[in-house]
């Protein structure tokens, strides 16, 4: 996290116009007290652009998941994410459909980054929020989905980290995929370095 134009808090009015947006005045308001009260930040930039991925690790708790639904909110930014197909029933699922969130079946990798991709190719406008560790942990596997994804559709993928340690939602940089997997993830974790997710501390 060393590009100084990333050292700048991220408004509403700096998104650009070609991104999704959801909400209002009252909602930004309210995500925005949310932050304020927990001490969380939102600093960076978003990509100006109508179709992307947001990776966000690491990914160490379920309050992750609150403070980037926060965050977005905060933006006027409509996010769309993955969840366990299980969840979303009754009052519960359609809360979680609002929130943005779309049931998949996990039993199926493959069959996962394929709907993902035409899910892309079929909308003018879609941002996907996932987090390629999977499941919670401290030190958790990458997984290469969220990358077959981002260049099967053609996409940018903007880097998010939940840095607990300092309450920062970093945003940025934005990187264009190749088809170097092993490479890529070399330029994507260097951008995580030093930055800590939960503890019991925090």
């Amino acid at each position: 996290m060393d590009n100084p134009d990333l050292f700048v808090e991220a408004l509403p009015e700096h998104i650009g116009q070609r991104v999704p947006r959801r909400g209002n005045a009252l909602t930004r308001g309210i995500a925005r007290l949310c932050l304020t009260l927990s001490g969380w930040r939102v600093i960076g930039r978003v990509t100006d652009a109508p179709k992307f991925i947001i990776i966000g690790a690491p990914h160490t708790s379920n309050w992750d998941f609150i403070i980037v639904m926060m965050a977005a909110i905060r933006l006027n930014v409509r996010v769309s994410w993955m969840g366990k197909h299980t969840l979303f029933r009754g009052l519960l699922g359609k809360v979680l459909l609002w929130l943005g969130g779309v049931p998949v079946n996990r039993s199926s990798a493959g069959g996962v980054v394929g709907e993902n991709v035409a899910a892309f190719n079929n909308s003018e406008q879609l941002v996907l929020c996932i987090t390629p560790e999977g499941t919670r942990g401290e030190a958790g596997e990458w997984k290469s989905g969220f990358h077959r994804i981002a260049v099967e559709a053609n996409i940018p993928i903007l880097l998010a980290a939940f840095d607990y340690r300092n309450r920062v939602v970093w945003l940025g940089p934005t990187l264009q995929p190749s088809e170097d997997f092993e490479a890529d993830m070399v330029a994507i974790t260097a951008n995580y370095a030093g930055i800590e997710g939960r503890t019991e501390r925090t």
